[in-house]
């Protein structure tokens, strides 16, 4: 099994438990090889995953991605935050070695829960990758150029079809419409990877990427404000809240699980694989919000989720109006 992950220093420690928490729900699988993506990793981070494969005797291999950066550098691909890391799953191709043909990316905000054998060998028919259909997204379909009727997928979880992205050219595809078509989106692997490979996306269980807003809402709360037209069946939604296979925690109410004093749904799973991990001596910081997060966290406190979650739909859709004008600032800058 061939697992992915992506992050920088500051990520390291959450990484950290996401890889323990790998590691620990797949001890009866035969072999697992974690290939990393690193960002600035410090020699202290390098050690602990290190620490962290000996302990469960498996594999943890650094990737070097210097090419990879120069080359998106070259073709001025979007950044993220100023970084082209974000964008490094595209390039698999000029990084993996040629003897992998699928791998999984797991983000480093996620907590392995199950088994992934199952998830691993799903048959992807003739479809190139594999993700889940994003909770949030209903607007922001149309202003990336999809229909309401075209699904939408989150690339915190992707499964990979190694022989076939080479095969379909998928990475030159994404550099073509970066080159000719448009280069900079709010989300910018994401967005790319919805609308350059839109056909040949697989759609993920949704227990392989459990996100915050299942685990906070009910499912006719949140269909009455986000429900799509393509979405996951009440059942499959409960049935995973149940027994999920992936966590994926996205920022909720402005926090994470790492940070301090959080609502996060998900804080508990994070505090347990935290502490068996060699990152257990973590201390946790409070979150870096402005005003309206603090008060949008206070609101969750009080409110009837019925109607907190009318406030927090609200907030969701500044959040992408700024990222749309973000990305039209980046793209007007760019083309002056």
């Amino acid at each position: 099994m061939n697992i992915l992950y992506q992050f920088n220093e500051a990520y390291a420690p959450f990484a950290g438990a996401s890889v323990t928490s790998l590691f620990e729900q797949n001890r009866k699988a035969g072999e697992i090889t974690v290939y990393v993506l690193g960002e600035g990793l410090s020699k202290d981070s390098i050690r602990r995953f290190d620490e962290l494969a000996r302990q469960y005797e498996r594999t943890i291999i650094f990737l070097n991605a210097d090419a990879a950066m120069e080359r998106m550098r070259e073709l001025n691909m979007p950044t993220y935050r100023g970084s082209y890391a974000a964008n490094l799953r595209l390039f698999l191709t000029d990084i993996l070695p040629e003897a992998v043909e699928r791998i999984l990316y797991l983000d480093a905000d996620t907590i392995v829960c199950d088994s992934l054998a199952e998830v691993y060998a799903l048959d992807l028919g003739e479809k190139v990758i594999g993700m889940a259909i994003d909770s949030l997204t209903k607007r922001h379909k149309r202003d990336i150029g999809l229909t309401q009727d075209e699904e939408y997928y989150n690339s915190g979880v992707i499964l990979f079809d190694m022989k076939r992205w080479r095969q379909a050219g998928c990475t030159e595809r994404i550099i073509d419409h970066v080159l000719h078509v448009r280069s900079h989106y709010p989300a910018p692997d994401q967005d790319l990877l919805n609308v350059c490979c839109r056909g040949d996306i697989f759609r993920l269980p949704i227990r392989y990427n459990l996100q915050p807003i299942h685990l906070a809402f009910s499912y006719r709360q949140y269909h009455c404000f986000f429900g799509q037209k393509s979405y996951y069946e009440k059942e499959e939604i409960e049935r995973a809240v149940k027994a999920p296979g992936i966590l994926h925690f996205f920022r909720f109410v402005g926090e994470f699980p790492w940070h301090e004093n959080t609502l996060h749904p998900d804080r508990a799973a994070f505090d347990h694989y935290i502490a068996l991990s060699p990152w257990h001596d973590y201390q946790k910081k409070k979150a870096q919000v402005g005003t309206v997060l603090k008060i949008e966290k206070c609101l969750y406190r009080v409110l009837p989720r019925g109607i907190f979650i009318m406030l927090f739909k609200l907030s969701h859709m500044l959040f992408i109006d700024r990222a749309n004008k973000d990305s039209l600032k980046k793209k007007t800058n760019k083309n002056m």
